[in-house]
């Protein structure tokens, strides 16, 4: 509870910044699925992802979630992908979480239990999404959340396709 805290002046910014983060080979990365099952960023390598890192005690992270389903069923069938990472929480607690939200997400959702994120990535808050373009590079770090099905960031993305 105590590393939450310390993230809280920092969740109700909303920010964008170019290329912030630590410039991580993030398709380097693997992390587990809430069935346990380890899943390889490098699988969607090639396509425009937007990573998204979240908990379930952030307040704009949650009111992001159903923007992000919208978001996605917009671009349908583009070679995109969103990615909720879900930073610190247990697998329990995030599941539980995802069964009480009014709102299905088809989307991959994450586990970074032991949050190791924030010091390999240099994340500095909740929410934070890493946007990379197809060819693997990132092109925008947002801290804060965001309206991700408005026209405007549809397009952006778009024209990253």
């Amino acid at each position: 509870m105590r590393s939450a805290l310390l993230f809280i002046p920092l969740l109700f910014l909303s920010l964008s910044m170019p290329l912030q983060a630590k410039d991580a080979d993030i398709f380097s990365y693997s992390f587990p699925d809430t069935d346990g099952n380890s899943v390889a960023l490098e699988g969607f390598r090639g396509k425009v992802v937007v990573l998204n890192f979240w908990a379930t005690w952030c307040p704009p992270c949650i009111k992001e979630m159903p923007g992000m389903q919208r978001l996605r069923e917009a671009m349908q069938g583009e070679p995109f992908e969103i990615v909720a990472i879900n930073a610190g929480e247990s697998n329990a607690a995030v599941s539980a979480f995802l069964l009480e939200l009014d709102t299905e997400l088809t989307f991959p959702i994450l586990l970074d239990e032991q949050g190791l994120s924030f010091g390999t990535l240099g994340l500095r808050g909740l929410p934070t999404t890493l946007i990379y373009d197809r060819s693997g590079t990132k092109v925008e770090t947002v801290l804060g959340g965001r309206e991700w099905d408005s026209d405007k960031t549809i397009q952006q993305l778009k024209s990253l396709l």
